[in-house]
């Protein structure tokens, strides 16, 4: 399943709510880091210590053919026991011209046939190149937001452009950073017209452990940000699976197939 995480303007925190939600997720999952304007998890959470070349290397193999060959020797184990995987994003931002986004879109949506997850960092909204073909591919597009009545009103705008642009069949949700700033998570749906799937708190500790590097320590796995993470993605694929399933026409019966033309095909 792809679920694509986005932000309406400024920095609410995609790419460390994105990363806390890889490293709870309740299934084998790719955090695909697709924002135009870079890849930033190598530099903070690795250290700067793990290298690969991710998506820079895939626009390559795109031009040579080898696009789904590729994908699979560009992904870096996040955890020992390869239940999370990170796709590297572009060091470069000007690379994101030459992204190939709906191949790579048709690529993330049936990743090791559909038995893992993708989780990708889309970035800002209304950034250049941002990749609209993986929003409308996915089983959902999450909007992260803070609570403020700026942050609100600023995702009100993108989620109406959403429908616009990128409008597809997938299911579209909000994920709030810092709750209560001053708005709550129902106020916030109701705003919006989309439901919440949850909130993450402000945890500065262990949201410098994602983002910088910081020391992680032996309280990090049950830190307040890793547990609301665990409770939001297990919602997220719940409701992503239900929003597919009642999107997915119902077979048809094999007593109501058309007969083959010609006749009735019994002689």
């Amino acid at each position: 399943m792809l679920i694509a995480l986005c932000s309406a303007k400024g920095a609410p925190g995609v790419t460390t709510s994105g990363l806390a939600l890889a490293l709870t997720w309740p299934r084998p999952v790719v955090l695909a880091e697709l924002d135009p304007a870079g890849g930033d998890v190598l530099a903070g959470y690795g250290r700067g210590e793990l290298s690969a070349g991710g998506l820079a290397d895939l626009v390559l193999a795109a031009r040579r053919g080898g696009l789904a060959r590729e994908l699979d020797a560009q992904l870096l184990h996040l955890d020992a026991e390869g239940h999370t995987r990170l796709l590297p994003g572009l060091a470069d931002p000007a690379g994101a011209r030459h992204v190939d986004w709906d191949r790579l879109a048709t690529l993330l949506t049936t990743m090791d046939g559909g038995t893992v997850d993708v989780l990708a960092d889309c970035g800002r909204l209304r950034a250049e190149y941002f990749p609209s073909p993986v929003a409308h591919r996915a089983a959902a597009v999450v909007l992260v937001t803070g609570s403020t009545l700026r942050a609100v009103r600023a995702a009100t705008h993108a989620l109406t452009e959403l429908r616009e642009r990128d409008g597809g069949p997938g299911m579209q949700a909000t994920l709030v950073v810092g709750p209560g700033e001053p708005y709550g998570e129902r106020e916030i749906s109701d705003a919006l017209g989309v439901p919440v799937v949850g909130s993450l708190p402000r945890d500065g500790k262990a949201a410098a452990v994602l983002s910088d590097g910081a020391p992680a320590g032996r309280l990090f796995a049950q830190s307040a940000l890793l547990r609301a993470a665990r409770t939001v993605g297990a919602r997220l694929l719940e409701s992503a699976a239900a929003h597919e399933l009642r999107m997915t026409p119902p077979a048809m019966p094999a007593s109501a197939s058309p007969a083959p033309a010609g006749g009735s095909g019994v002689r």
